[in-house]
């Protein structure tokens, strides 16, 4: 994503509107927090040990790094990858094919 790229226009309607009761206020905490559900959906479906806490942590990742994107106007979407992959790597569990893939890599 350039550095360019506009802020979420969820996150930039709920900055704006002062009001949390505000119809447009509602909708964009309703869409992030679906954005969250899905990420937790995708989790669960992975075998995550946690699947809502790791799509809260991916939410946050990528809303994070779209305002740090945009107020930095420097990319930080390939250091929000990195942490994401740490996060899901911890959160889902090796099968036992995996731990043999692993070390014929590490010999």
């Amino acid at each position: 994503m350039p550095p360019d790229t506009p802020l979420c226009p969820y996150i930039g309607a709920a900055v704006e509107l002062h009001d949390p009761e505000h119809p447009a206020s509602q909708y964009a905490r309703d869409y992030k927090r679906a954005v969250a559900a899905r990420l937790a959906d995708t989790a669960r479906e992975a075998g995550a040990a946690d699947p809502e806490q790791l799509g809260e942590q991916l939410a946050l990742l990528i809303d994070g790094a779209a305002a740090r994107t945009r107020v930095l106007n420097a990319d930080a979407f390939p250091t929000a990858a990195a942490i994401a992959a740490v996060l899901i790597d911890n959160a889902i569990p090796a099968t036992a094919g995996d731990d043999r893939r692993r070390e014929k890599v590490s010999r």
